[in-house]
């Protein structure tokens, strides 16, 4: 089998040849030291922020993107693993930030005069939103935004898909490729205050707002479907580690019926729906399921998420993506514990197939790389079917 063989093999909740690796973002150090270079990979803000931010400044936007999905594919590709998540195109015409401080980017919308602010730590290398017209401004803030998006039409020429194209020319034969799509809550720093107050005061507005997004996020879906991507993924946050960020009834009343519409046009298409969220979701397993999500990765084991139950339980309706922990042993080691319990989620959850291995959220920065890269050489050893059960 080859590696899109495997990972579609998985998600037909079948025994492969051996269990598929995945992994959502692999930040530096771990890019640098297997590439040996330099590189534009991961969520890690020195590339994702500073980089961005210089490159769009300068004019060189559309470089910055071709260079970051050049070294991403580098790097799946030494690592050799089964699925590539980020066939996803740019956009044409990105805001232009305004720095504002050493470490503070300000990005304002030219028609509607609404503002976020970014800020960087070196020390974390985190860039990330810490304020916005949202937060400040509160529900009126978030009416006129909805307004604004209400009157918007969809333009596709937005949007540049030779990247997806480009994606797949390169890795869609032997790999299975990815793209995003998710039901855009309001779970970011910057506004999830102003989010969750409107679930409660103003529901019509949020019911909105989550269609307004949701509009773009089908006509885009469809298009990735359409050019032949292999599957999509959603990366909204969903939970904290003791529970959900609000209640399931609100989740089944804002969230599901929309993540349906998603599910239901990848599923038209064929193709598997996986859902990312770090946190405790266990009450919201089910309600996952009715709505068509096919699969769920991190499954973080210190928010109380246990692999075992999972696959006990929901393993024949979900496939599942984890849970080698990206908190614990694949920061603080030594390699011992790293490949005990990477042996240890496989056994758990690999039998009967409907599993595929990852960290348990992504490769971040405080990741070692040499942790990182026993865990794979533990999968690849330990990860041949038929597997007997055991595990954590």
């Amino acid at each position: 089998m080859n590696s899109k063989e495997r990972a579609l093999t998985a998600f037909a909740h079948q025994e492969a040849d051996h269990v598929p690796i995945f992994e959502l973002t692999i930040d530096n150090p771990t890019a640098e030291y297997v590439l040996g270079r330099s590189n534009l990979c991961g969520f890690g803000g020195k590339a994702r922020g500073l980089a961005y931010n210089q490159a769009v400044l300068n004019g060189s936007v559309q470089d910055y993107f071709l260079q970051r999905k050049l070294d991403e594919m580098e790097l799946w590709e030494k690592l050799d693993l089964d699925v590539y998540p980020h066939g996803d195109p740019a956009p044409r015409n990105p805001a232009v930030p305004d720095q504002i401080s050493e470490r503070q980017w300000k990005i304002t919308d030219e028609i509607t005069g609404q503002w976020v602010i970014y800020d960087y730590s070196a020390e974390s290398d985190v860039y990330d939103m810490v304020d916005s017209s949202l937060r400040q401004g509160g529900l009126p803030e978030l009416e006129k935004l909805t307004a604004h998006l209400e009157s918007q039409s969809f333009d596709p020429d937005a949007w540049d898909f030779s990247f997806v194209d480009m994606v797949l020319e390169r890795m869609g034969k032997n790999r299975m490729v990815l793209a995003s799509a998710d039901v855009e809550i309001g779970s970011t720093f910057d506004w999830a205050e102003t989010f969750l107050i409107g679930l409660v005061e103003a529901p019509d507005l949020i019911h909105r707002y989550l269609d307004a997004r949701l509009k773009t996020t089908l006509k885009l879906t469809e298009m990735l479907l359409e050019r032949g991507v292999h599957g999509i993924h959603g990366g909204y946050d969903w939970a904290a580690n003791k529970g959900p960020i609000f209640s399931p009834r609100h989740f089944r009343k804002f969230v599901f019926p929309r993540m349906q519409q998603i599910t239901d046009l990848c599923h038209r298409f064929g193709v598997p729906y996986i859902k990312h969220t770090d946190g405790n979701v266990n009450s919201l397993l089910e309600d996952m399921i009715a709505s068509g999500i096919d699969a769920f990765q991190a499954i973080e084991p210190r928010a109380n998420m246990n692999i075992t139950e999972i696959k006990q339980k929901y393993g024949d309706q979900l496939t599942l993506i984890g849970n080698v922990d990206c908190s614990t042993v694949l920061v603080d080691g030594p390699i011992e514990a790293v490949k005990a319990q990477t042996q240890a989620v496989i056994q758990a959850a690999a039998p009967g197939g409907g599993f595929l291995i990852s960290s348990s959220n992504s490769i971040h920065p405080g990741v070692k790389p040499e942790y990182y890269l026993a865990m794979l050489e533990t999968a690849r050893e330990m990860g041949t079917y038929p597997i007997q059960s055991g595990g954590n």
